[in-house]
């Protein structure tokens, strides 16, 4: 799972409305720059994150470099269990531009919701139905 989520160069192929994907640079340091760009109807934004790979415990953080976003926290922790792992989401945002806030706040359980389902529904790709314990 943890392979899935910082293989960044392949959401275009399954995340919801994101129609690019790319590491930018990878560091010494294990961390990495990445753009995606995400397209609904009218609206086009890219953004580059800074992703921090953690190894104890491991995890995965992403906080915006640049973009649309006032404040983009988003973190995913895998935990070792006797059946597997689970894994912890935590997504925090905040458009910096008003409107953007007004026409997509509305929709973002929705959205969220899509994105949440597009990578479970890659790790059962992946691993298998077996895997997917809710």
């Amino acid at each position: 799972m943890y392979d899935m989520v910082i293989d960044v160069d392949q959401y275009h192929a399954f995340v919801p409305h994101c129609t690019a994907s790319r590491v930018r640079e990878r560091r010494d340091d294990g961390s990495m720059l990445a753009d995606l760009v995400i397209a609904y109807k009218f609206l086009r934004e890219t953004y580059r994150s800074e992703i921090v790979l953690d190894q104890a415990p491991l995890r995965v953080t992403v906080n915006q470099d640049r973009g649309p976003f006032r404040h983009l926290f988003n973190q995913w922790q895998f935990i070792d269990t006797d059946s597997g792992s689970d894994v912890i989401f935590e997504l925090q945002f905040e458009f910096a531009v008003p409107l953007l806030r007004k026409i997509i706040a509305p929709m973002m359980t929705r959205v969220v919701e899509r994105f949440i389902e597009a990578f479970e529904a890659r790790a059962r790709e992946l691993y298998g139905a077996a895997h997917d314990q809710g």
